[in-house]
């Protein structure tokens, strides 16, 4: 088979932690070469700029193609509708100049799911489509100062669920979100969790990984993501200032990704001067974004891992922070508890108050054998999840809506 992703506003090649680059990202790229290696050839279709405006292979049967669409250069996504007729003609045309047929179509955010709405009705073909995140959970959960959801992006998802044959969820919790809030039918509706790669996320040597990332003796917390703030970064750093006077050995937050979003640079700079204000900047360090493959040094030097979001739709940095061994305190919220088990690979917390989420913390930064075996467990939750065990199923989706007329069958 050969499918057509849809990755509009993102590219596979952006190494993710900042700007638009983040967990779907990551998500399309190892996907589409865990489909690859089952024999399925993927072109992901992204809009072009700066120095992609050619195809890429990025491994053996996945190739980025680039779609010249409005400026050589970032628009941001509220600007990006203006250029989709222009992505969509782009994309058919290089179709028909190639000869090439595709037997689906998977899109990847609303804004890509309204280009793939359009080339399915001219191709007719099944299409599956994945949301990653929900505008209506986001102004649910919503930060407080950060902006809402557009009625645009509301109506442009409730078009996309309409037109799909097919709405992946990551979890059962997004799958309930798409149905109640949303409207979505079940039957149209699928669960299919994400994986991480374990080649590349596991277990490192733990006093080399702390001298690599500039560290000592401290109890390290670290956050890795991007700077938003839907993150919430503010709960670790207030947590941090509860920590300090509990520990009996210097405590540190490492920060490691960079701004994305309207409200990204302004967050930065609000974080920096909380971290003032409650006196702990010396605690704070900004590591900026980092290759993605140089992760597992920092979840390898973390005592514990903080993932304070406001929403999840999954949790990537939670999920390779696990297959590296690292315990988790995150906010009770999405998916992540599919992945931490609370109370014994890490502490999910139901609310956003600071001496709750501290108290999860410090358990952990005080108690080395604690900590060891919810090392351990997380060790074993993340096993569960591989993107071959992933590409399976999907595979396994998409060749049942090639080859059966009502997609209600696949979704069994």
């Amino acid at each position: 088979m050969h499918a057509a992703v849809i990755s509009f506003h993102s590219s596979p090649l952006d190494e993710p932690g900042s700007g638009d680059a983040g967990g779907m990202t990551i998500y399309v790229r190892r996907l589409a070469e865990a489909l690859a290696r089952r024999g399925l050839t993927t072109d992901v279709f992204t809009r072009a700029q700066g120095q992609l405006q050619r195809p890429v292979g990025i491994s053996p049967g996945v190739r980025v193609v680039p779609i010249t669409a409005g400026p050589d250069g970032p628009v941001p996504k509220e600007q990006l509708l203006g250029h989709l007729d222009d992505f969509v003609a782009g994309i058919r045309a290089f179709a028909l100049s190639q000869r090439i047929s595709y037997d689906l179509v998977h899109s990847h955010y609303w804004q890509s799911g309204l280009a793939a709405t359009r080339l399915v009705q001219a191709w007719n073909v099944p299409l599956v489509h994945s949301h990653h995140t929900l505008g209506r959970v986001k102004n649910r959960f919503l930060a407080p100062g950060d902006h809402p959801e557009s009625v645009l992006r509301l109506d442009g998802e409730d078009e996309v669920i309409d037109a799909a044959d097919v709405l992946i969820a990551s979890t059962d919790d997004e799958l309930e979100q798409l149905a109640c809030l949303y409207g979505a039918s079940h039957d149209h509706l699928k669960t299919l969790h994400p994986g991480v790669d374990h080649h590349v996320f596991r277990p490192l040597d733990r006093a080399a990984a702390r001298r690599e990332v500039g560290v000592g003796d401290e109890a390290v917390m670290l956050f890795v993501g991007r700077i938003q703030p839907l993150k919430g970064i503010d709960l670790a750093i207030r947590a941090l200032e509860q920590i300090v006077p509990a520990l009996d050995r210097e405590a540190l937050l490492l920060v490691v990704g960079g701004a994305s979003g309207r409200g990204g640079g302004d967050e930065i700079e609000r974080l920096r001067r909380l971290a003032a204000d409650l006196e702990v900047s010396d605690r704070v360090r900004f590591v900026g974004p980092q290759p993605h493959t140089r992760l597992p040094v920092f979840y390898s030097a973390a005592d514990v891992v903080a993932v304070c979001s406001h929403s999840e739709s999954f949790g990537f940095a939670a999920l390779e922070a696990h297959a590296c061994g690292a315990p988790v305190v995150g906010t009770a919220v999405g998916g992540l508890s599919h992945i931490v088990r609370d109370g014994r690979s890490g502490f999910l917390v139901p609310t956003r108050d600071p001496a709750t989420f501290a108290a999860g913390l410090k358990t952990l930064l005080s108690d080395d054998d604690l900590r060891a075996d919810f090392s351990r467990q997380a060790l074993e939750s993340a096993s569960a999840f591989s993107w071959d065990r992933s590409a399976s199923k999907f595979l396994e989706l998409y060749e049942c809506l090639v080859r059966e007329d009502f997609p209600e069958i696949c979704t069994c």
